[in-house]
Parts: C-alpha cells; sequence; structure tokens
C-alpha cells in the first residue's frame, strides 16, 4: 500500500526506522496540533459555543487562490494526484481504486491527521483539514470536481476521495 517513506527516499529504510521516524512526524503534528486545541478549548471557555459556529463555518467556507497557469483538466487531475500523494507520504496510507483519464479514486487508511485530532478529543476541529480539500482541487483547476462520502476524522474506517473533470 502506499505511503511508505521508502516511496521518497534515495535509500531505503527499515521498516523498524520507518517506524521510529513515522512515530516522531506524529509526536510533532500531536504537539501542534495540541496548541490548536487548548486555544479552542480556551477561547471556548472565554466566548461560549459560538466559538465551535465559528469553526463549522470556517471549514465550510474555506478558500484558495486560484492556482495561475491551470492547464487541460486531465492533465491537472494527474498532476494534482501526484503532488497529492508525494505530499502524503509518511502521514497516509492509501490505495488508489480508480485510474482512469478522467477520475481518480482513492481510499485512504491511515491519516495521522484524523488519528491525532480524535485521539486529542477534538475531530470537529481536525475536520477543517478535511474541508480543506474540495476548495484545495477547485484552486488547482476550476474544472476538477471532488467528491468524498467517508471520513476516518469523523470514525468511518477508510476516506473515500474521487477527483474528476467536470463535465
Amino acid at each position: 500500500m502506499p505511503g511508505s517513506l521508502n516511496d521518497i527516499l534515495p535509500e531505503p529504510v527499515s521498516e523498524e526506522s520507518e517506524k521510529i521516524i513515522l512515530e516522531l512526524l506524529k509526536r510533532k503534528m500531536a504537539a501542534c496540533a495540541g496548541i490548536a486545541v487548548e486555544l479552542l478549548r480556551a477561547m471556548e471557555v472565554r466566548f461560549g459555543s459560538e466559538v465551535r459556529e465559528v469553526l463549522r463555518d470556517m471549514a465550510e467556507n474555506q478558500e484558495f487562490e486560484p492556482r495561475s497557469g491551470a492547464g487541460e483538466p486531465r492533465a491537472d487531475l494527474k498532476g494534482f494526484c501526484d503532488m497529492v500523494e508525494q505530499m502524503a507520504v509518511g502521514s497516509h496510507q492509501w490505495q488508489r481504486v480508480i485510474d482512469e483519464p478522467g477520475q481518480i479514486g482513492y481510499n485512504y487508511s491511515r491519516c495521522m491527521y484524523a488519528e491525532i485530532f480524535r485521539e486529542l478529543g477534538e475531530p470537529e476541529l481536525g475536520w477543517v483539514i478535511c474541508a480543506r480539500d474540495a476548495p484545495w482541487i477547485k484552486s488547482y483547476n476550476p474544472k476538477l470536481g471532488f467528491k468524498r462520502t467517508k471520513t476516518l476524522m469523523e470514525g468511518d474506517d477508510i476516506c473515500d476521495h474521487t477527483i474528476f473533470v467536470e463535465s
């Protein structure tokens, strides 16, 4: 299953070394996430439940600057997915379940963000990261679309991502 550090390292590392590296990565990510959780909870104590409403609004209304030079949608679909796969190495594990010229689909079975925010008891805060997927894809090329029906963050066994060229 893709996602091993050995997919990108110039020299392979042992399974034991990879496990140590990934645990260090997860601890560092958890420390940053922990600060965000503390901040959210402190703001909630001070300002009340409206803080959660602001969080939900933020998740639902995220926008990105459009990428200059969006190209042919099928080529951009492939380029976007190649970039995401490189970025996800180590923190995610996935299987590409659809590989067609106008559509690429993934089943993610591991996401460190979901693990961390669920362990911290704040998957709603972690959802802000998940909610970025659709607007990020649109900013890459406005002719690309995104569909997801399950998320690890919300307790499902997989995140199912489908990125496609809109007709």
